[in-house]
């Protein structure tokens, strides 16, 4: 007890100055792991589960747990949780959503995938220690701390009960500090907006085609186009939009355009679904998100954020955008292609100022 205490002692620089709110306006229930490895921040007082490190919700529509390695500081903190509470308040709360923040030690890191992986192993009779947790050749939180950047994980699996999405963001590529960071953010929690809109399972049989991904992408082979792309240019457009942003939303754009557009002409012959995470991925977030800017010019921000997904589950890709676009997708493309080629004083009227 009395080293627990000392911990807490000790950690509570890193902790006090949280300010409180979960994206459903409720207050937060922190605690710190048992051996002091990590702090985690739930927004769901139901808790059903306890490990032996820390209790967890089995789930309600709107838990969210932010977890953390020691060495993130309550300036990150504080920043995780306002942009987390943005996207929230723009485009719903969903759940449950595992939140990890993962800092520069690697040691830290590997701790919390142990503890990911017992904590799932409790809520999950279906989960595998040898293929979902952690190991040599699949690295959940470590390699966050050498490579950086972020992302989303569904787990919705077949052999899984208890489904869960997890958000990630290292402290690097981009760092707190920079603008970037809230944006990345943002971008993460337009995906959990977007898969919370899609049912079914993946098949642990890797060489079943997922519908899921088609539902999502348009393709079983995971096209990032409108994937990619509109989670983009809804957080750069959110943070835009939002009193405490800086920099110009025109300029972003305008960098987008001017780093890709010559190699969607030239290299990818303007073929916007020929682009995939593997062929020309750095191109599809870029054009990606001037489609999804143009779609929104034309057809609303509404149209695009509510309807198209409400639909996709029961209609999929290519149904739900005809319903909701009024034309097949190759045909918006073709007109996009038009409108992109203008000169750039053109086309960057369509990008608020």
């Amino acid at each position: 007890m009395k080293k627990l205490l000392l911990l807490l002692a000790l950690s509570f620089f890193s902790i006090q100055g949280f300010a409180a709110g979960c994206p459903d306006g409720s207050e937060p229930v922190k605690s710190i792991s048992a051996d002091g490895t990590y702090f985690v921040f739930n927004c769901d007082t139901q808790a059903e589960g306890d490990t032996g490190e820390q209790k967890s919700s089995k789930t309600l529509s709107k838990d969210l747990q932010i977890f953390l390695t020691p060495d993130i500081t309550n300036y990150t903190l504080e920043i995780v949780q306002k942009w987390l509470k943005v996207g929230a308040d723009a485009w719903g709360s969903y759940g449950p959503i595992e939140v990890y923040v993962i800092g520069q030690n690697k040691s830290e890191a590997i701790k919390l995938e142990n503890d990911f992986c017992k904590r799932h192993i409790q809520l999950d009779s279906g989960w595998n220690k040898k293929w979902d947790c952690a190991n040599e050749n699949y690295q959940i939180f470590t390699r966050y701390v050498d490579e950086g950047g972020a992302a989303v994980s569904s787990y919705r699996k077949s052999h899984l009960s208890y489904d869960f999405d997890t958000l990630i963001m290292s402290s690097k590529r981009p760092g707190p500090s920079e603008e970037d960071y809230k944006i990345v953010l943002l971008h993460e929690y337009f995906h959990i907006h977007q898969i919370a809109h899609i049912s079914g399972k993946c098949s642990d049989n890797r060489n079943i085609p997922c519908e899921r991904d088609k539902k999502m992408t348009g393709d079983y082979v995971k096209r990032p186009w409108l994937h990619e792309g509109g989670a983009e240019y809804r957080a750069q457009l959110l943070y835009h939009q939002n009193p405490d942003s800086k920099g110009s939303l025109r300029q972003r754009m305008k960098r987008k355009l001017s780093e890709s557009i010559k190699a969607y002409k030239q290299k990818y012959n303007m073929n916007l679904k020929s682009l995939t995470y593997e062929i020309g991925g750095h191109d599809a977030y870029n054009i990606g998100a001037w489609f999804t800017a143009y779609l929104i010019h034309n057809e609303g921000e509404e149209r695009h954020r509510v309807n198209f997904y409400q639909d996709i589950d029961e209609l999929g890709f290519e149904g739900s955008f005809k319903k909701n676009f009024g034309k097949s997708s190759d045909d918006y493309i073709k007109e996009f292609n038009a409108f992109i080629t203008q000169p750039f004083s053109e086309v960057l009227k369509i990008i608020p100022k």
